[in-house]
């Protein structure tokens, strides 16, 4: 990303008016995407119920919804409609999604719409498309299609509904959003185009920061913006081209110093709050069942242990499970154990992390309604408040097996990075920038599934990558149209076509 192409321009370079106009249309566009993925446009709005997550964030900004029970989680659908001006709880998470919501309440007081919030990921959406969409066309107008995979998912209500809801999910999407956004400017501009590349790398920054502090399992992205912004380079005034390099690990450095207090506050919260749930999932979900018998003695569990092999912490809780108490006693030690029986079972690491990149088929978390909630429909019975995506193991291979193409997004994840990792070897430049977004985005996917599945086992499994899968929903546009913009080129300079070809051939040839 970094490559310093010639400074000559190839050709007209695009107008102020009309870089402007692609931009607002841009934003037009997205936010379109979204608000009619959500209902809001139509005035039937979708979200995502609660499982009994949201609580962390809307009673931190003071929210009571309003309900008989005055909670949430587990009425039959999506509660719209709050109560604002309420005292915050004590123990509420930290997290960028609390800030969104707080943003969104704006002081407000009395009865207060959940739909708001909504708007506001909406808005958030259409400022990160313009300000992509105008540094993308720095070069020329065309290239505003580089943003396209990106922006596409967001018209899928698996992903979307998210924004009507109380979790820290949404934050994370309209993070990584702004992730892929500035990765895909800053893939097809030139270090020369100074105010575009300074508009890439602060989206780029910014998303990951957004993203990193949502929730703790989503901080691979916040170290693929820092390992985006460190390899960008920005042309400084003066023949000093050294200086180029200086202004990427500068904004990567700003952003690592930006982001330890409240991701240390994030990991102290989830300690203080649910001490030890993680490493007993860890244990119980996936350690046992894929490493078996030959775990238990180094992690200090009893024999008797195996036997519960598969059952998360939720629905029943710990109570007769044989090792239950020694996990609770030290949840670091046995969590250090039990990532040390994963290396040294690779083969079980690589497997778990496979069936987290296949369960991004889940997207849709059927279990979390999409309707709203209505005062005059009873409460329904309590429900699962997992799933059946990984309350046991039975539950969850059955989930599983029932997939068409198991093996997809695993491959899809390979290929990305592979055709990211080779994307030097392209000459046009949106090609180039395609590729080079498709492996930035692969690799964001599998470090989400891998923290996944180190950080809570397979419980939950489905909700813990979703984001991993809007990423690969990126990356299948991203290599789709890559490919479409290389048979364009072919189809219209076939002689100069044959010539590039030739020359990546010999490239690969010599880099072998």
């Amino acid at each position: 990303m970094a490559d310093h192409e010639s400074a000559a321009p190839g050709g007209h370079r695009p107008r102020l008016r009309d870089r402007l106009v692609v931009s607002l249309l841009a934003g037009l566009l997205a936010a379109l995407a979204v608000t009619a993925a959500t209902g809001l446009l139509s005035g039937r709005p979708i979200g995502a119920a609660d499982n009994g997550d949201g609580v962390r964030l809307y009673c931190g900004a003071g929210l009571v919804p309003a309900t008989p029970t005055g909670s949430a989680n587990w009425v039959g659908g999506v509660v719209l409609d709050f109560v604002a001006g309420g005292a915050p709880c004590p123990l509420a998470a930290p997290s960028s999604a609390r800030a969104a919501l707080e943003l969104a309440l704006g002081g407000a007081t009395g009865p207060w719409s959940l739909t708001e919030l909504g708007w506001l990921y909406a808005v958030a959406v259409a400022l990160v498309s313009a300000l992509a969409a105008w540094a993308a066309t720095a070069g020329q107008l065309v290239r505003v299609l580089v943003l396209v995979p990106a922006v596409l998912p967001l018209a899928n209500a698996d992903f979307a509904r998210f924004f009507l809801s109380t979790y820290g999910e949404p934050a994370g999407l309209v993070g990584a959003f702004a992730v892929c956004a500035g990765t895909a400017a800053v893939a097809v501009t030139r270090p020369r185009h100074r105010s575009a590349r300074w508009a890439a790398l602060l989206l780029t920054a910014g998303g990951g920061l957004v993203a990193g502090t949502a929730k703790p399992g989503y901080l691979p992205l916040l170290l693929l913006a820092v390992a985006v912004c460190a390899v960008t380079a920005v042309a400084m005034p003066g023949r000093r081209r050294w200086l180029a390099r200086v202004p990427g690990p500068v904004v990567a450095g700003a952003l690592v110093a930006a982001s330890v207090v409240p991701i240390s506050a994030a990991l102290q919260w989830q300690d203080r709050a649910y001490p030890g749930v993680n490493a007993h999932n860890l244990v119980f979900t996936l350690v046992l069942p894929e490493v078996g018998r030959a775990a238990v003695d180094d992690l200090g569990l009893p024999e008797d242990a195996t036997s519960f092999a598969g059952r998360s912490y939720y629905p029943d809780g710990p109570s007769g499970v044989p090792g239950a108490d020694r996990i609770a006693a030290d949840p670091d030690g046995i969590r250090a154990a039990a990532w040390q029986q994963l290396v040294s079972h690779p083969a079980a690491l690589a497997l778990a992390v496979g069936i987290a990149l296949q369960a991004t088929h889940g997207r849709g978390l059927a279990y979390l309604t999409a309707r709203p909630w209505s005062p005059d429909r009873p409460l329904p019975e309590p429900e699962s408040p997992v799933g059946e995506q990984g309350a046991t193991a039975d539950a969850l291979h059955r989930w599983l097996d029932g997939m068409g193409l198991p093996w997809l997004p695993s491959v899809l994840a390979t290929i990305g990075i592979a055709v990211g990792a080779a994307a030097g070897l392209l000459r046009p430049p949106l090609a180039r920038g395609l590729a080079r977004m498709s492996g930035v985005t692969a690799a964001g996917a599998l470090g989400l599934a891998v923290v996944a599945v180190l950080g809570d086992g397979y419980f939950e499994i489905a909700k813990h990558v979703w984001l991993s899968a809007y990423l690969l929903d990126v990356v299948t546009g991203a290599l789709t149209m890559c490919v479409v913009s290389l048979v364009g080129v072919v189809a219209r300079r076939p002689a100069g076509a044959r010539r590039a070809l030739a020359r990546v051939a010999e490239r690969a040839g010599s880099a072998g």
